[in-house]
């Protein structure tokens, strides 16, 4: 005769409050870590942005402060080819030659 073997019946099993507690807890954990770390990466491309702005800026203000000195430059130059080397005094106008 041939040997049967039983197999055992697989019964659902209720877990204790306290288990489903403590893995809903880790669940929650999961989403506020997953939504802190979208709310963090929205922030980081906003510094980015801002950080590109500013570089945008930063190049644009240092272009000016170039073309700046080039016509302080020019101005010296004038000046010093219509009256010499000397010394301006800018609140009364008057410019004093060196000797």
């Amino acid at each position: 005769m041939p040997e049967t073997k039983k197999t055992e019946e697989k019964k659902d099993v209720k877990i204790t409050q306290e288990e489903t507690d403590g893995i809903r807890e880790l669940q929650n954990t999961y989403t506020q870590i997953t939504v802190n770390m979208g709310q963090l990466s929205i922030a980081m491309e906003r510094m980015k942005e801002n950080i590109d702005a500013m570089e945008t800026q930063r190049e644009e203000l240092l272009a000016q402060h170039n073309t700046a000195q080039e016509e302080e430059k020019k101005i010296v130059e004038e000046l010093t080819e219509k009256y010499g080397v000397g010394n301006l005094d800018l609140d009364t106008g008057i410019f004093t030659p060196n000797e």
